[in-house]
């Protein structure tokens, strides 16, 4: 009879089985505009909304904001890409005026703005994801 009560259970594993662990997964945009100010923001902020953008299928190859990321450091006469742990990824500055600064230049040299005005477009939507709180229409 004990084996009859055995087989009549559900089939689930016993509750401590583990998991397999899972790497970290790049944070969404919503998550990362409650702590990233575009205004004062590192490139490795930049690299951390790049790499949200790619989890949603909408980085692009020109884009500006991936494009910040990505800096060269002179290492003993040999140049290299910066790493997160390089001092100048946590350099603060402002994506915005890089990225009107670079349009200008672009516009000076008869040279397309459009993924340029995108990234800002882009920047200020972000910029309002931290000013206004996420809507609960179940509430």
């Amino acid at each position: 009879m004990v084996t009859q009560l055995q087989k009549s259970g559900n089939n689930l594993p016993p509750a401590d089985v583990k998991k397999p662990q899972t790497t970290q997964e790049p944070s969404s945009i919503r998550d990362l505009a409650k702590s990233i100010d575009p205004s004062n923001m590192s490139r490795n902020d930049a690299r951390a909304i790049s790499a949200a953008l790619g989890k949603t299928g909408e980085l692009e190859l020109d884009n500006p904001i991936a494009l910040q990321s990505i800096i060269l450091v002179n290492e003993d006469g040999q140049l290299r890409n910066a790493n997160e742990t390089d001092s100048i990824m946590n350099e603060k500055f402002n994506i915005f005026d890089a990225l009107k600064t670079q349009i200008e230049f672009n516009k000076s040299k008869s040279l397309s703005t459009d993924s340029l005005e995108k990234g800002i477009d882009f920047l200020e939507k972000f910029k309002n994801l931290r000013e206004n709180p996420e809507v609960n229409l179940y509430a």
